[in-house]
């Protein structure tokens, strides 16, 4: 497996924002013959919901408690357990299911995300109001830096010979998130499904590829302290 991690760093812009779209998610299909949900957004928007999995089978998170690092574990397949795609429309969800109605979470589509809004009220039949926004532009930025003891690396054209690729190579993604970035949630189990829900409309992009297949796994996260995120680039 190969193993990466990943420091979210965004800048945001504004410019070109749609305006939001005011939703009643409503369920028409609980489970279809293949198992899927059939969730119906708006006329022009119908899902295709499949359950989805992301998180590693033993989730860590790393973060600060009374000034000391302590680690956390949490079980994959809890953390997975709402998580829902539709694979056509590059969806990636995280649906509950409420004695109070259904509410939705997370990416409808290349450019679209949803969230539901509990302080609005209801539709005549009970439903739960969301917002479909359009998904801000991240600019990133992306340094390149010269790996460390470069010199000690040993590095050749492809040889001619028959390499054994694996039918799939799966990353798995340790990502730390600095202080400006995790302090928008109000608690560590909703970074986490957001994180999930991310990394799962990345895999979905990379659905087509072949020869090997390439699946990125969720493995933890860390919650760091640090205001400035320069310093994992500079590394002072």
């Amino acid at each position: 497996m190969i193993r990466l991690m990943v420091v979210v760093v965004f800048l945001v812009t504004a410019k070109g924002i749609q305006q939001p779209r005011l939703v009643y998610p409503r369920l028409l299909e609980e489970r279809s013959p293949d198992g899927r949900m059939v969730l119906h957004l708006h006329d022009d928007l119908t899902l295709n919901l499949r359950k989805a999995s992301v998180a590693a089978s033993e989730f860590r998170v790393l973060e600060q408690e009374d000034g000391r690092q302590v680690m956390h574990f949490f079980k994959g397949e809890e953390l997975d357990r709402h998580l829902h795609e539709d694979e056509k429309q590059f969806a990636s969800v995280h649906l509950m299911q409420k004695d109070t109605g259904v509410e939705v979470e997370g990416i409808v589509g290349p450019y679209h995300r949803i969230q539901p809004m509990p302080e609005m009220e209801r539709s005549e039949d009970g439903l739960v109001p969301h917002m479909i926004q359009e998904i801000e532009k991240k600019e990133m930025h992306d340094i390149e830096m010269e790996p460390r003891g470069l010199d000690a690396w040993s590095i050749k054209e492809r040889s001619g010979g028959t390499a054994n690729v694996p039918e799939e190579v799966t990353v798995e993604l340790f990502i730390v998130t600095d202080r400006w970035h995790h302090k928008h949630f109000a608690k560590t189990s909703q970074l986490i499904l957001y994180l999930c829900i991310i990394v799962n409309s990345v895999n979905l992009r990379y659905t087509e590829t072949s020869a090997p297949r390439v699946k990125f796994s969720l493995v933890g996260v860390e919650k760091d302290e640090v205001i400035n995120s320069l310093v994992y680039i500079d590394g002072k």
